[in-house]
């Protein structure tokens, strides 16, 4: 990791994409009319290109370091390697086709052929392959076998659309279930049904091939009609799998978290809707992020120029605590908070340091610092959590006094939505990830009298800080399995997840705690 650079250096310029079509070119494009200067890999060079892009035509990114607004970069070209220096990273490489040919048990040749090989078969190769008045059968596997994403069956659907229109062409369409919950799509399979494409949905076992001396034939079972049939198409086309470009390791080799969204950089996460991935100033469209189907593209190339423009304008966000604060007179280098780090926002030199415009405040390192050298907000300003639980319990009038620690990223939202009425008398304490608590803390509030102590944290897989959830859950655990030792009823604390906008499960949780049958004995 490298250190961090002063605020004051960065201009938020320079923007490296990692391309390789023609929605890399677009990216590029783009981002040059918005006044960037783009260094384009994986492209071949074009005359054409704007004078704000620099094309590295067989450039393959290699290792990156650093931070938003101070990234170097390491490139390999033909005529060896090469350092940038780049404020930021686009990923817009395409995806990997993988034909399935060995999942169905199939040879590649003239007639069995992929669905990328069939998008660029012209009309008048299937012309030549008909012969006399006989009709030209051509089969499409689709979802079969491994299932298929919509994108591919956006495809295969453009793809028998174009052949159905040729003179005396049959079209075929073998799937398991047909995926059309995309722009389009279902009005697209409605279309092909009606110029005569012709669908066989499997739900059992699918169809069978053999190799005849004229050709391959196809026996499978009618779905409908329940019949044993056979079919010799004079064109094969096998669906493919996409995956991400092998070009994204040294992107994912950069986020600490990203070994739970690997292969891609982005998590699958209604916290990450956009562009933008866990490490700030580094972005992701199209199939970098998990979204294979085109229609998307124009509205996330919208989404990344906004954010790369106010990304220069502003900086860091004025909304989120922080950054955090190391005390390098406490820091033994230890490197805790640099591999724990969900956003990659630390780095070191004779102490960790952390970066201003990366760090959102999550306060996961703070909380994993065996030193207590980190603290995420000002320490003059830092809130007093004991004293909250204290105040708090003084006020409470229940019978079963409960002390809730809320994420602020669902918690506090649920508790919003739920009203004071529907949680009277709950004390609770408000936390910026669940991640972040201290069991200490729990153990405080039980000393101090409260009944029962709930821990509200986001859903798994839905956490902002990727693995902030599992990192409380595991402290509570360690927290029932000591009551149980000590002879103390583990059931005095609950943790629960939940979603800003679920306070049906937080009240819930929170009637579950205080209609145990008897108050728990405080601890002592």
């Amino acid at each position: 990791m490298s250190r961090p650079v002063s605020e004051d250096s960065r201009e938020l310029r320079r923007i490296l994409v990692l391309g390789g079509d023609r929605e890399g070119m677009a990216v590029a494009e783009r981002l040059a009319k918005d006044s960037f200067e783009v260094v384009l890999l994986g492209t071949t060079g074009s005359a054409d290109l704007p004078k704000r892009v620099t094309s590295v035509p067989e450039g393959v990114l290699e290792a990156v370091r650093g931070f938003v607004g101070a990234f170097a970069v390491t490139l390999r070209t033909p005529e060896g390697r090469r350092q940038e220096q780049v404020d930021a990273i686009v990923a817009a490489s395409p995806p990997e086709r993988i034909p399935k040919f060995e999942i169905y048990g199939l040879t590649p040749s003239k007639r069995t052929v992929s669905l990328s090989h069939a998008e660029e078969l012209p009309d008048s190769a299937i012309s030549v392959h008909k012969s006399g008045d006989k009709w030209f059968h051509a089969v499409f596997l689709v979802g079969l076998e491994g299932g298929s994403d919509t994108a591919v069956f956006s495809r295969a659907f453009s793809c028998a659309e174009r052949l159905q229109t040729l003179d005396r062409v049959q079209t075929y369409l073998f799937t398991r279930h047909v995926k059309v919950a995309d722009d389009d799509l279902e009005s697209l399979y409605r279309d092909l049904r009606q110029q005569g494409v012709l669908f066989f949905r499997f739900d059992a076992e699918g169809p069978s091939f053999e190799s005849t001396e004229e050709g391959l034939r196809m026996v499978f079972r009618d779905p409908l009609l329940g019949t044993e049939m056979e079919l010799s198409p004079d064109l094969l086309v096998v669906d493919e799998d996409l995956a991400p470009s092998q070009q994204l390791r040294p992107l994912i080799d950069a986020i600490p978290s990203a070994g739970g969204f690997r292969p891609y950089v982005q998590p699958d996460s209604v916290r990450f809707p956009g562009v933008e991935t866990p490490k700030a100033g580094i972005l992701a469209i199209g199939a970098s992020r998990g979204r294979f189907f085109p229609a998307l593209f124009t509205a996330e190339l919208d989404a990344l120029s906004l954010h790369l423009k106010m990304l220069a304008a502003n900086g860091r966000p004025k909304d989120i605590p922080g950054p955090a604060e190391v005390d390098p007179s406490k820091c033994t280098l230890c490197l805790t908070c640099v591999r724990l780090c969900t956003h990659g926002a630390i780095g070191f030199r004779t102490a960790a340091e952390v970066d201003g415009l990366s760090c959102v405040g999550c306060g996961i390192c703070a909380a994993e610092c065996p030193m207590r050298a980190i603290v995420v907000v000002p320490r003059a300003e830092q809130p007093e959590i004991e004293g909250q639980i204290r105040r708090g319990l003084s006020q409470a009038h229940s019978d079963h006094r409960v002390v809730a620690f809320l994420c602020k990223k669902s918690g506090t939202g649920a508790m919003a939505a739920a009203g004071n009425g529907a949680l009277k008398n709950l004390v609770t304490v408000e936390i910026p990830c669940a991640g972040t608590l201290d069991p200490a803390h729990v153990m405080y509030a039980l000393q101090a009298g409260a009944d029962r102590v709930l821990i509200a944290a986001c859903h798994k897989g839905n956490c902002a800080s990727i693995y902030g959830t599992d990192l409380a859950r595991a402290r509570i655990a360690g927290v029932t399995s000591f009551l149980a030792d000590a002879r103390l009823d583990p059931g005095r604390v609950k943790f629960v997840t939940l979603a800003s906008n679920t306070p049906g499960e937080l009240v819930r949780a929170v009637r579950d705690l205080r209609s145990a049958s008897e108050p728990a004995r405080s601890a002592t």
